[in-house]
């Protein structure tokens, strides 16, 4: 079976876009959100986000269809430059994409222009779930199958296990992976009318804990049997569905536990064998409950050092898969894991407390979860080395 390696990458997102820029601060622990002004029944408040940030900004307007494939293409040609990839390896590249609102961003925006008189917001008949991979696609030769993943939190995670295990089959040359969401309201006020956003600061696994702020990213890897510029591969992944309720998890977490040993065995590890485990760490009530209950029943007595990173750049949603795997593994090849910004007082229900301080990291075999609204479910392991 073949190795597959991170071959290149690049991100976007609250920190910036340069990798050094991303982990010094990281490093120093800095979180800025930003603040969203709002108006509801009369009283005006604000709630954190994350927005993106880039050096030397041209847009003014944040919600045109040219800034949204600006970010997204910019970021992809940056993947693929740092993978080196030769015109003819490109024509071998397939596409795996994943988002949770898609090209929502730009329905809302084609609503604001048209006005109130445009009917319903959704209206429009949408061209197919593939368009945003083809586009890609097009505009960088990629002429490999495309795929497009919509499973909540969950969607650039499965397109990464998914990608890799295609690559290890042989099934695909090399594949390169996008994760992207932008801010839309349906999304951001989704959260806040299900009272699931904090006012801050973002706490995941605290006893004080209040909620998620969201965040905006973009993360592209180019997974290929090739070594590149990231000594980390994909040893392997697994994906359940928690079937327990339409929207949540079983708060016992039997689903969590299955999913972290099936990606166990997917990829030749034993639970004592995890140097490390980046948490999904939402910092909702229950979604960290249920986390660590599945957390503990997997591991037990070889429960590793457990971080959430959320904090550093907000939930990104279906494009953590690609965005938090890039923040913690650009770490770690920098010798520390990082800790959990914002984390102050055990919750003794939980019995689980993050990192506080970096952790030196050295070789070993890193998990990261991921565990997405609806039950969707998903464990990767990567390691660095041989």
């Amino acid at each position: 079976m073949k190795k597959v390696f991170v071959r290149g990458r690049a991100i976007t997102c609250s920190l910036g876009q340069d990798i050094e820029r991303i982990v010094s601060s990281v490093r120093e622990k800095r979180v800025s959100p930003e603040h969203l002004p709002l108006s509801f029944g009369g009283t005006d408040y604000t709630r954190p986000y994350y927005r993106i940030r880039r050096e030397n900004e041209t847009f003014t307007d944040l919600s045109s269809e040219e800034y949204f494939y600006d970010v997204l293409n910019t970021t992809v040609g940056r993947a693929l430059d740092d993978a080196g990839l030769s015109p003819a390896e490109r024509k071998d590249c397939a596409l795996f994409f994943g988002s949770t609102a898609i090209d929502i961003p730009l329905y809302e925006n084609k609503y604001r222009e048209a006005g109130p008189e445009s009917g319903p917001i959704f209206s429009e008949e949408s061209p197919g779930y593939g368009k945003i991979a083809d586009t890609v696609a097009r505009a960088f030769g990629l002429r490999g199958p495309c795929f497009t993943f919509t499973t909540a939190c969950t969607s650039t995670a499965n397109a990464m296990i998914h990608a890799a295990a295609m690559i290890r089959c042989g099934m695909i040359r090399r594949a390169l992976v996008a994760g992207y969401d932008l801010y839309n309201d349906l999304g951001f006020f989704g959260f806040e009318s299900l009272i699931l956003i904090t006012p801050g600061p973002y706490r995941p696994f605290d006893r004080n804990r209040k909620g998620i702020i969201m965040g905006e990213g973009c993360g592209a890897v180019v997974l290929d049997p090739k070594r590149g510029g990231s000594p980390f591969r994909i040893l392997g992944g697994a994906n359940l569905c928690d079937t327990n309720n339409v929207t949540t998890h079983d708060e016992e977490g039997p689903i969590i536990e299955k999913v972290i040993m099936q990606a166990l065995k997917n990829s030749g590890l034993r639970p004592g064998e995890i140097s490390a485990v980046k948490a999904h760490a939402t910092g909702t009530v229950y979604n960290d409950r249920t986390e660590a209950n599945g957390m503990k029943r997997a591991f037990g007595a070889d429960m590793p050092p457990v971080t959430g990173i959320k904090p550093y750049i907000g939930h990104t949603v279906g494009a953590a898969g690609a965005t938090e795997l890039i923040l913690v593994t650009e770490c770690a090849a920098r010798g520390f894991f990082p800790a959990t910004p914002g984390f102050e007082e055990l919750d003794e229900e939980l019995g689980i407390a993050p990192l506080v301080e970096h952790m030196p990291f050295g070789r070993g075999s890193i998990m990261l979860n991921y565990f997405g609204f609806g039950g969707n479910c998903t464990s990767m392991v990567v390691a660095n080395g041989d």
